[in-house]
């Protein structure tokens, strides 16, 4: 709770924490995620002890102290779990207000829970007993996102082929696409309901263009291939990846 509270005064505010207990009252668990991931739905539906989609949980059950194991804080969620963090910067000014109330119980051991046997969707409560209304709902969608959190939302989201493609671009040492084009491709992508696809093309390849032209001198260079022709004319073939949209077959 306290990393979800820091992670809001840094700008974070639509990070949202789902807590509840252990069918056998003896755990605390927790889910954290951005919601935008949400959508439109009224209340965030529970079932077999998860969301629908992966996102970064736990329990007290698996947090036993542990002397060789430092605490984690704001800084080491953000680095084991930046894509999603990526995706809750933004304000939400109510839904804050509302996790004050919380981190206020949270000081005299009184903890939120959102679901134990059965998830409570419309009212919660604290482990007091005491009542606690139901998040803010104030959805948002996709198109107040950044660049870089339309990356970040494609690899939370997109089926695995596509965001084994979108690191591949991200990750070669060639010439590749800049974070706006890929963030536009990513967003056709959703427009049209489609998967992603690279393309690359190496300078090795593209001197096949040239075998008819006389090629009288080749140098490699960093990431492409300089050739000379007859002519005298030097031309750089650089390596260079793209990423496109494709049409999902389903």
């Amino acid at each position: 709770m306290m990393i979800v509270h820091e992670l809001h005064k840094r700008g974070y505010e639509q990070l949202r924490l789902f807590p509840g207990l252990s069918p056998s009252g003896g755990s605390w668990r927790w889910m954290v995620y951005p919601k935008v991931l949400i959508g439109d739905n009224l209340y965030c539906e529970h079932n077999h002890d998860s969301l629908p989609f992966e996102c970064p949980h736990g329990s007290t059950a698996d947090d036993r102290p542990n002397p060789k194991r430092p605490l984690i804080g704001a800084d080491d969620f953000i680095k084991e779990y930046g894509s999603y963090v990526a995706l809750a910067k933004g304000t939400d000014a109510e839904y804050v207000r509302w996790f004050e109330n919380i981190v206020n119980h949270a000081k005299n051991y009184d903890y939120p829970i959102a679901f134990a046997e059965y998830f409570n969707a419309k009212q919660w409560k604290f482990t007091s007993g005491e009542k606690l209304s139901y998040p803010p709902i104030t959805p948002i969608t996709i198109d107040s996102f950044s660049d870089e959190q339309m990356i970040a939302y494609a690899k939370c989201t997109f089926d695995d082929f596509s965001v084994a493609e979108l690191n591949d671009v991200l990750t070669f040492e060639g010439i590749r696409p800049s974070i706006l084009q890929l963030a536009n491709v990513i967003r056709q992508a959703i427009r049209e309901k489609k998967g992603l696809i690279n393309h690359v093309e190496c300078g090795s390849e593209k001197r096949l263009a040239y075998i008819g032209r006389d090629i009288i001198n080749e140098e490699n260079i960093e990431h492409g291939l300089r050739i000379t022709l007859k002519t005298g004319e030097v031309i750089d073939l650089m390596d260079e990846i793209e990423l496109f949209a494709w049409s999902n077959t389903k």
